[in-house]
């Protein structure tokens, strides 16, 4: 009961964080589509997603690879050769990396060079320095650390777009400054510093962190091709406008995605800490099962209210994102579980198992959206990036019962969705009884979640 107990209150510090400053940037939705093109809200999109295969590459994913294993080492000298090693072979591909990028300026001229070296450089620093809290079991650290670059940026994004008018580099300066406060923020805090020593590198721990994370970068590259891949092929084929209307049907379903990735944060930490006790997984069955209820029912939800909200926050020339939304919030809804189940693979250390599964997933992505681009249009998206993402939970559900068992209680989890299926009717038509109807029975179902699991609730509480 205490694990619930702790993943609750981690959970909770990580999200108040986070969501806050998402809010505020979610609010500022109308100001970046009236200042914006959807021309140039599309360029930087595009900016902005190839951190999700280019970090990965940056740090060969070794700051997973040493928080899985500074987390259950107890030597401190150990935990110095941990975080020695891993810094100093991400410093190594940094650097590497540097003299890649100066020379292919060279060769093409790269529009905006300086500030999106810069932009990839505090991202990756700011990456690895956040998984140190983690492993220090420093959440508070990471969530502050968290809640300083995303305000940091949204205050420099206004001042920068409204105040002087900049565009594309104003958003890659302002999330570059804000990232260089926070890891300067996050080695004050934690004084990683005193862990770290390049006599203590060891070139064994190398090759056990290696083996450990090289495959998650497969992973965060297939995850790259569910998630990103679209606008790429969105940019060859139609341009940089329908980029834009696709990037703000994205800002929706990146709010719940944003929900999703801090709790997953608190939960594959709580998964490994649990792991070799006696009842882990009856532990694991439960809260996977709470989890389900309630991503289903927050996304269920954002589709029960954003009717009402969406003439106000969206400008009439991004009217055409309005049918994608619960088509991707229905992927994140998928994408979020297929996370959950990840972090028990990570626990697990089959970390090989999750780079197949998402790679699959990935080719899988690319491969319907090319098949219905040209019947579908736009829409072969959002549809190439829900079918991806739920063969990877099916997958990854199937799979995970070869080392442990995991159950859905299906015949509530098919309740819970046609509740989703009349949210989304209600959501195309426009109807207001029908919309209220249904958020009516999305709560009624939440209530009946809170009712099942009162008494576990109650525990927890009587533990505090």
């Amino acid at each position: 009961m205490s694990r619930a107990k702790d993943l609750l209150k981690n959970t909770g510090i990580l999200m108040i964080a986070r969501i806050s400053t998402q809010l505020v940037s979610f609010l500022l939705l109308p100001l970046y589509t009236k200042l914006l093109s959807t021309a140039e809200y599309g360029e930087i999109d595009i900016y902005t997603s190839l951190t999700m295969i280019l970090i990965p590459f940056l740090t060969l994913q070794l700051e997973m690879g040493f928080f899985r294993f500074f987390i259950t080492e107890t030597s401190e000298d150990n935990r110095k050769r941990i975080i020695s090693t891993a810094f100093t072979v991400i410093a190594a591909v940094m650097a590497l990396a540097t003299i890649i990028f100066c020379g292919l300026n060279i060769l093409f001229s790269i529009r905006y060079a300086k500030y999106i070296y810069w932009f990839f450089l505090s991202m990756t620093v700011s990456t690895v320095l956040l998984q140190v809290c983690r492993a220090y079991g420093n959440n508070k650290a990471y969530g502050f650390a968290s809640f300083l670059s995303s305000a940091l940026a949204v205050c420099l994004n206004i001042f920068f777009i409204a105040g002087l008018g900049w565009k594309v580099e104003a958003i890659l300066l302002s999330s570059t400054i804000a990232q260089v406060v926070s890891a300067i923020y996050i080695v004050f805090r934690t004084k990683v510093f005193s862990y770290f020593s390049p006599k203590c590198y060891d070139k064994h721990v190398a090759l056990k962190l290696l083996k450990y994370s090289v495959p998650l970068v497969f992973n965060q590259i297939s995850s790259w091709a569910i998630n990103y891949s679209d606008r790429l092929i969105i940019l060859q084929f139609w341009g940089t406008s329908s980029n834009g209307i696709y990037s703000l049907s994205n800002k929706f379903s990146n709010i719940t995605n944003t929900f999703f990735n801090v709790f997953n944060v608190a939960w594959t930490e709580n998964v490994v800490r649990c792991m070799d006790d006696n009842d882990s997984q009856n532990y694991i069955n439960s809260m996977f099962m709470i989890i389900f209820n309630v991503y289903l029912a927050l996304i269920t939800g954002i589709i029960n209210l954003l009717p009402f909200f969406w003439g106000f926050m969206v400008n009439a020339n991004y009217g055409s994102a309005y049918g994608h939304v619960p088509i991707l919030l229905l992927a994140m809804f998928f994408s979020g579980m297929a996370a959950t189940i990840g972090s028990v693979y990570i626990a697990y250390s089959k970390t090989r198992e999750v780079s197949i599964t998402t790679i699959m997933a990935g080719i899988c992505n690319i491969a319907i959206h090319f098949i219905l681009l040209h019947k579908f249009g736009l829409y072969a998206a959002s549809i190439s990036t829900l079918v991806s993402f739920g063969m990877l939970f099916f997958y990854r559900y199937a799979f995970v019962k070869k080392f442990l068992l995991l159950e859905i209680e299906w015949k509530k989890a098919i309740s819970q969705m046609m509740i989703f299926v009349v949210a989304w009717i209600a959501y195309l038509w426009k109807i207001d009884g029908f919309i209220i109807a249904g958020l009516v029975l999305n709560l009624a179902f939440v209530f009946y979640v809170f009712l099942k699991n009162k008494a576990l609730l109650l525990k927890m509480k009587r533990r505090e």
